[in-house]
C-alpha cells in the first residue's frame, strides 16, 4: 500500500512540472550578454532595492496586457550596479523547446506596487525543463535606459497645471 501511495505522488509531482519550461534572468553573461540598467543614457546604473525588475510572461503570441507576473528581482550594488540579481524563472505552461514571451517592467523601491517606471519587451526565449541547463534571456549588448522623472519636474508640472487651474476659475 505504501508503494501504491509514494507511486502516485511521484506521478503527481511529474505530472505538475509538465508544461513548466525555465529560463536564466541575468543581465550579464560576457561576452553575448551585457544590458546594464542605467538612470537615462548614460547615467549610473540601478542598485540595489531602489528599484524592483517585476518578471511577467506567458506564451509565445500572448499580447503584452495579458503577460502574468512570474518573478522579481532586484539588483547588485557597487561596481555592479545596474546588474540584476541573476535568477532561474520557471514560465508556467510553458513546455520545454517552446518559446515564451517575456515583459521587463522596472518600479521604483521594493516591490511592484503603483505604476512601472519602464516597461522592456516583450523578448522571446526558448524554455527547457529540467534537468536540461535553462537558457539565458537573450538581453543583447545595450544598456537599458530607465527613464525616472525629478521631483523638480514634477514639482513644475503641478505648479503649471495650478497656475492653468488659477485661470480657468477666474474667466
Amino acid at each position: 500500500m505504501k508503494k501504491l501511495i509514494i507511486a502516485a505522488a511521484a506521478l503527481i509531482v511529474s505530472l505538475s512540472a509538465y508544461g513548466q519550461g525555465q529560463f536564466v534572468f541575468n543581465n550579464r553573461v560576457p561576452p553575448d550578454i551585457n544590458a546594464k540598467f542605467t538612470l537615462g543614457t548614460g547615467g549610473p546604473g540601478l542598485s540595489g532595492t531602489d528599484y524592483t525588475v517585476q518578471i511577467l510572461g506567458g506564451k509565445a503570441g500572448t499580447a503584452p496586457a495579458s503577460l502574468t507576473p512570474i518573478a522579481t528581482t532586484d539588483f547588485r550594488t557597487g561596481a555592479a550596479a545596474g546588474y540584476v540579481n541573476p535568477l532561474t524563472v520557471t514560465v508556467p505552461g510553458v513546455a520545454g523547446g517552446q518559446n515564451a514571451d517575456i515583459l521587463l517592467k522596472i518600479f521604483q523601491g521594493v516591490g511592484t506596487s503603483g505604476n512601472a517606471v519602464s516597461t522592456f519587451g516583450p523578448f522571446t526565449v526558448a524554455v527547457t525543463e529540467a534537468p536540461a541547463t535553462p537558457n539565458n534571456l537573450a538581453l543583447g549588448t545595450t544598456a537599458f535606459a530607465v527613464v525616472v522623472p525629478e521631483p523638480a519636474t514634477l514639482a513644475l508640472g503641478a505648479l503649471g497645471l495650478g497656475a492653468l487651474l488659477m485661470i480657468r476659475r477666474r474667466n
